[in-house]
């Protein structure tokens, strides 16, 4: 059971009694009332299931979890997770989330494919808006928390999440490589590489190990799904 400190109980009271007491008793409707309810739920739920470095336990903000706690459906906990951060935002580093996601995805060397469960629906959101907006696009599942997408689009997802100076130096090596391998590096002038690096790095695991040798920041995208890669093709 989820237990609130007295002064988390105080601040939760002021809020509510800001929507009553003053000159606006009753205003609130009953999906409104139950919204902040949630709201203050949830943002208890991710105080208490933080890690060292701010990321949030999924795991134990599942919408299984809180349908249980509340004695909702799981679908309703999805509703109200979107509906609560449109009116309610909470600020997450939803770069960071899937950085520390992507150790559980799966790569099919046979599709060429990444496939990803992301237990939370607005990350999702974040990240398939995000996609879209570069211009590729989401694999539609029939399992709403399943993010799938070719290996190459993820590899640019990837480079463009990347810090401006660090994805130049990144790009830089992969240069300097393709040239020790005599092979051309005119594509790395460009921002979408996926659809040339994949195959390469693929067949070629002594470039593929060259490639993954120089990615040594921690937290990278890249790096985890390159390690990815290579923990299934091995």
């Amino acid at each position: 059971k989820m237990l609130f400190d007295d002064n988390e109980k105080i601040s939760c009271f002021d809020r509510i009694a800001s929507h009553f007491y003053s000159r606006n008793f009753g205003q609130m409707s009953k999906s409104d009332i139950e919204l902040m309810m949630f709201d203050i739920f949830m943002k208890k739920m991710i105080k208490d299931n933080r890690d060292t470095n701010g990321t949030i336990d999924y795991s134990k903000c599942s919408d299984y979890r809180i349908s249980q706690e509340l004695g909702i459906t799981q679908q309703k906990v999805k509703n109200l997770k979107v509906k609560s951060q449109l009116v309610y935002p909470v600020d997450y580093d939803w770069k960071l989330a899937l950085a520390k996601l992507i150790k559980n995805a799966r790569f099919d060397k046979q599709t060429q494919k990444v496939t990803l469960n992301i237990p939370d629906p607005n990350l999702y959101l974040e990240i398939r808006n995000f996609i879209e907006e570069q211009g590729a696009y989401v694999e539609v599942q029939l399992n709403s928390k399943i993010l799938q997408l070719r290996a190459e689009d993820f590899v640019d997802l990837a480079l463009v999440l990347e810090p401006e100076n660090n994805r130049q130096e990144i790009i830089k090596c992969f240069k300097k490589i393709f040239e020790e391998h005599h092979k051309s590096n005119a594509v790395f002038t460009d921002k979408k590489i996926g659809k040339f690096l994949i195959p390469e790095i693929l067949n070629d695991p002594d470039t593929f190990s060259k490639i993954f040798s120089v990615i040594t920041l921690s937290g990278s995208v890249l790096r985890e799904l390159l390690q990815l890669i290579k923990t299934f093709i091995q």
